[in-house]
């Protein structure tokens, strides 16, 4: 309550202060007697560029410019301005003498249509002819995310978004048109108000009012060598999209977060008979020993004797119910717009908090966003941004959700008194339960007390973004516009990770504390300075972009960590541990991209559509004479629909055809690989004694130049049956080349290996949006958009050839670069198959594989094959939206089909090569015996303790590739609005209250925590979570 009553009050002074810039800046305003101004917006507000203006009766006439504003000479006599703007319907408007005239349209049943933003810009959807695609504020805020990138999931064919590990404060991991990288990195670039960031996990979901991908070469091309991933534009609220008057808006939700879909473990009786077969394995002559003697050696009392007891007594305890805990979230936010004539102001600011599902683990982020723009006079314009966020999020102990898991459930957490009763003190090491005198009463398997850990872990991660922009733009006449534009980024990270004497780390330290800092800083600025020409020649209609742009980017870090520490101050104290133990680390790096750009888009009779675009950038990470490149593209497009063959065809409201072709780059280099770096790891004979060197660590590369992509994208826009029924339809096929590479070089050049431009990645698709508006009444809308998209991934080349594999480095010609090769498992040998099983050196009970070549050798050079891959075959998504009087009722469901995931849980818990853990409730094989243990041929699971060759290999166990495909519903929301009538007594705008549930059901054969994250590390993936949210808008 504190910290919100705090930031009110920051956020109250922060208002007067902008509210008396205001005032100053409008002060200089002026408008000429013979001109009428004024800003064209659709219903819901937004600007709308490109909207024509004509004077009634006369020829005189102009379009808005990009925020929808316009200026006008209107000779004398004219009475009246027709507006008009495709979508929307043509209105005429009375002058009456008026000066300043806004105007407000409304949408066209017939031509509805929508703007989006492109690079410097926006433009009219219709005239759009690259392939581009985003969700709007209302579907971003209606989903009840907390990071704005997850309104994407299901919504945007084409792009796949998935959670990276399911925890508190982590990022998603976001895909446009497949990998086009050998690295891992396929991020796409981030571009928020012309501010380039690393990811949008900073911004609040309520600050955004439009969020589109650039996903094709010929739309994204002008960002040239930074958009072979494609291109996010976000654009926050303010300026021409926001309504004329002051309105002031706060939206609030409180969510329950429950752990869902947790894996099935063995029960008690199913882990004990697992542990006492796993030494069947392990225990020469059992076959000869009863029951009863084969039970003595498993549990021997001198040694066991609690854990004996407690399997006798089926005495176990909830290692779940112990770590996990219910979770909850909040987003509450707050803002104030105004618009009046040719000033505009917003300032928003949000406060959210989440905790996650075990004790410590939480989130809490504010940000304060703040927007201005001011029409000086008929010809300058001003206007400023900026975006502060403060985050902290607490991962707490990295081990308790694993040791939990794997602690059986035989085990309890708790230390015993000198009778044996069990205490209220936590014992470090249950698995390792002793007496008051030190003498073992269960002597098994060693793992750390996850309650233990969480009470003496930490891992603080504290972020500070701070965004910014500033802008002039002057017009000297209506189709010329200059505008400069300058904006930064600072971005400062600190994580402070901590493991004091009580917890596993500490118990490797000689039971000593150890700690972690690392810091990262970076500070970047873009200088913009471009030039439009906008210019409407009777059916002509031509727009010319130039642009010139500087941008700088300068990171710094540092790392140190030590152990062995004497005090318990968590990572305050890191300068304390054991100075032999001491690991720094610190990095350096700072680039410099200049940039050139032109941009055409020309357009006749609203038929026929060109762009032209070419960006030439300069970077300062490559080497003299490879540092310049180009990236042109260029897009056509043909509005059949507008054509007077079609103009009789009731049923068909909009038909266009799009066909762009263009290159894009990837900039993501290695500062220091064109020159040649040192390392200090060498030691050299000085007067009897040793002193430090420096020797060459790696050899420079100029012949380096950029990645690049070439796209070709067909595409097909359209609108048929009075628009109830529209979407769109993308081909692709896309051409990585010149991909970086860590190449192997002979050991005559004294170096191991250099970065390369030596390889070639290809992705081709196919990708579908539908749209269909089922009904429409006076009380009843119901729409539904459907999703759907195919991307195939292959390797070209590599190392300059299209013939070798390179196995080592798992690539692999004609096949997915997220490819697994391995072999294949081919189930369990049987009691029936020993001999046979004996010729390939394995036994009874083990994990057999196949013989792909049937020679009678498994072989790693002829036996292994193409899995799958971790890419899917295809994703798709469904989105309902129902409206009935005041009441909505919405859902969201999204699925991803194809997908093969090495399991890093699976891993865990279904590793029958240890016999005292939990494991999933699996049908291992149990060969015939004589001590009382039913027999099992399972074909599904070998042996415990028995598992063979091929069942457990380091991250390549044949056991563990698992069908991670899903379809899941991600939320399901209902809420009610009061009705205009009551809005007007209460002097209310809005008032809407609703309920939303966040991934209420998951259908899936992945039997880990959640398919979405499937290939998590186990030690960071979390739980996944149903979130119940009650929430509030309210508007006045």
């Amino acid at each position: 309550m504190i910290k919100e009553l705090l930031f009110g009050s920051f956020l109250r002074r922060l208002g007067r202060v902008q509210l008396g810039l205001m005032m100053i800046m409008m002060s200089y305003a002026s408008f000429a007697q013979t001109q009428i101004s004024g800003t064209v917006v659709s219903d819901l507000g937004e600007g709308l560029p490109g909207a024509t203006i004509l004077a009634q009766g006369t020829s005189a006439g102009t379009v808005t410019d990009f925020d929808g504003n316009f200026s006008l000479v209107v000779p004398e006599g004219a009475t009246n301005l027709v507006v008009s703007f495709i979508g929307y319907s043509t209105q005429t408007v009375g002058i009456n003498g008026r000066s300043s005239i806004d105007v407000t349209l409304q949408p066209d049943a017939e031509t509805l249509t929508e703007v989006v933003i492109v690079g410097y810009g926006t433009q009219k959807k219709t005239d759009v002819t690259g392939a581009i695609t985003g969700v709007d504020s209302e579907e971003i805020t209606g989903r009840g995310v907390t990071n704005p990138i997850q309104a994407l999931q299901g919504a945007v064919p084409g792009i796949q978004v998935t959670n990276s590990t399911g925890r508190v404060g982590d990022s998603f991991n976001v895909v446009v048109r497949g990998q086009g990288s050998f690295s891992d990195d396929a991020t796409p670039l981030y571009v928020v108000d012309g501010v380039i960031v690393d990811n949008i996990d900073f911004l609040n979901p309520q600050d955004i009012a439009k969020l589109d991908v650039l996903k094709d070469a010929s739309s994204a091309a002008i960002y040239g060598s930074r958009a072979a991933n494609g291109v996010v534009m976000i654009k926050t609220k303010g300026g021409s999209s926001i309504p004329r008057g002051t309105t002031v808006s706060f939206d609030a939700f409180y969510g329950f977060k429950n752990p869902a879909r947790l894996p099935e473990m063995m029960s008690y009786s199913d882990w004990n008979d697992y542990h006492l077969s796993a030494y069947m394995a392990t225990t020469s002559g059992y076959d000869d020993l009863t029951p009863e003697e084969y039970y003595d050696k498993v549990y021997p009392t001198s040694s066991n004797s609690v854990l004996r007891e407690r399997v006798q007594n089926l005495d176990g305890y909830d290692w779940y119910d112990a770590v996990l805990q219910p979770g909850m979230q909040s987003n509450n936010y707050v803002s104030i717009a105004h618009r009046n004539g040719g000033s505009s102001y917003t300032i928003g600011a949000g406060y959210q908090k989440e905790t996650g599902n075990i004790e410590k683990e939480g989130l809490e982020k504010f940000t304060l966003r703040s927007n201005i723009d001011q029409e000086i006079n008929d010809k300058f314009k001003v206007g400023a941004a900026f975006t502060v966020a403060k985050s902290e999020t607490q991962r707490g102990s990295r081990y308790a959700m694993q040791e939990a898991f794997r602690l059986n459930p035989f085990l309890h957490p708790y230390a015993v008194d000198a009778a044996l009763n069990e205490t209220d003190e936590l014992f470090p090491n249950p698995g390792k339960l002793t007496d008051v005198d030190g003498n073992y009463l269960i002597n098994k398997t060693s793992t750390y007390n996850p309650l233990l850990e969480i009470a003496n872990s930490s891992d603080l991660q504290s972020q500070w973004n701070t965004i910014g922009n500033m802008y002039l733009q002057y017009k000297p006449v209506e189709w010329l516009m200059l505008k400069s534009t300058f904006s930064g980024g600072l971005k400062s990270y600190r994580r402070g990770k901590y493991s004091g004497v009580l917890t596993n780390d500490g118990a490797g330290n000689n039971n000593l504390a150890s700690s972690e800092v690392e810091n990262y800083q970076n500070f970047n600025y873009t200088w913009d300075n471009q030039v439009n020409f906008n210019k409407q020649i009777n059916k002509h209609s031509i727009n010319l972009m130039g642009l010139q742009s500087i941008f700088v980017t300068q990171t710094e870090e540092s790392f140190m960590s030590s152990n062995n520490q004497p005090f318990e101050t968590e990572f305050y104290n890191v300068g304390s541990g054991l100075q032999s133990s001491y690991n720094l680390g610190n990095e350096f790096r700072k680039s410099q991209l200049s940039s050139y750009a032109l941009r055409l888009n020309y357009a006749f009779d609203e038929k026929y559509l060109v762009t032209l675009t070419n960006r030439w950038d300069g970077s300062s990470l490559l080497a003299e004479g490879k540092q310049w490149q180009s990236f042109p593209s260029v897009a056509v497009a043909w509005r059949l629909s507008n054509e007077a063959f079609l103009s009789g065809v009731s049923a068909v409201n909009d038909l266009k055809l799009r066909v762009g072709y263009g290159t894009t780059g990837n900039n993501n280099i290695n500062p220091y690989a064109t020159v040649n770096t040192l390392t200090q790891q060498t030691y050299y004979d000085y007067n009897g004694g040793s002193a430090n060197g420096w020797v060459a660590n790696s050899i420079a590369n100029k012949a380096l130049t950029w990645e690049r992509m070439k796209e070709l994208n067909i595409g097909l826009d359209f609108a048929f049956a009075n628009r109830r029924l529209r979407g769109s339809i993308d081909v692709y096929d896309r051409l990585h080349d010149d991909l970086l590479i860590v190449q192997t070089l002979p050991l005559e050049t004294g170096y191991e290996s250099i970065v390369a431009n030596a390889g070639s990645m290809r992705n081709k698709g196919i990708e579908l949006m539908l749209t269909t508006t089922n009904v429409q009444t006076d009380l009843i809308t119901w729409e539904t958009t459907f999703t759907f998209s195919k991307n195939v991934n292959t390797v070209e080349s590599i190392y300059g050839q299209d013939e070798q594999d390179d196995v080592g480095n798992n690539l692999f010609i004609g096949e997915s670069i997220n490819a697994y090769y391995n072999y294949e498992f081919d189930g369990v040998w049987q009691a029936d198959e020993a001999e046979l099983a004996e010729l390939y050196n394995q036994a009874e009970g083990q994990a057999r594989v196949k013989d792909l070549n049937n020679d009678g050798v498994i072989d790693p050079d002829d036996d292994r094959k193409i899995l799958g891959s971790s890419n899917p075959d295809w994703t798709g998504g469904l989105i309902s939206r129902l409206t009935v009087g005041g009441f909505d009722f919405n859902f969201t469901l999204s699925t991803v089909q194809g997908v093969l995931a090495y399991s890093r849980f699976h891993e865990n818990f279904e590793n029958v090569g240890d016999r005292g853990r939990q494991k999933l409730d699996i049908d291992f094989y149990v060969p015939e015996n004589n001590v009382g243990l039913t027999p099992r041929p399972s074909t599904s699971y070998p042996q415990a303790r028995n598992e063979g060759t091929y069942w457990n290999q380091s991250g390549a166990g044949v056991g563990y590739y698992k069908d991670a495909s899903f379809v899941k519903v991600n939320n399901i929301s209902l809420g009610y609005s009061l009705p205009s009538s009551a809005l007007e007594r209460l002097k209310l705008q809005q008032l809407r209250i609703y309920v939303n549930v966040l991934n209420p059901f998951t259908f899936t054969d992945y039997t880990g925590f959640d398919p979405e994250w499937a290939t998590a590390s186990f030690s960071t993936g979390g739980v996944s979570n149903v979130i119940t949210q009650l929430g509030l808008n309210l508007k006045f």
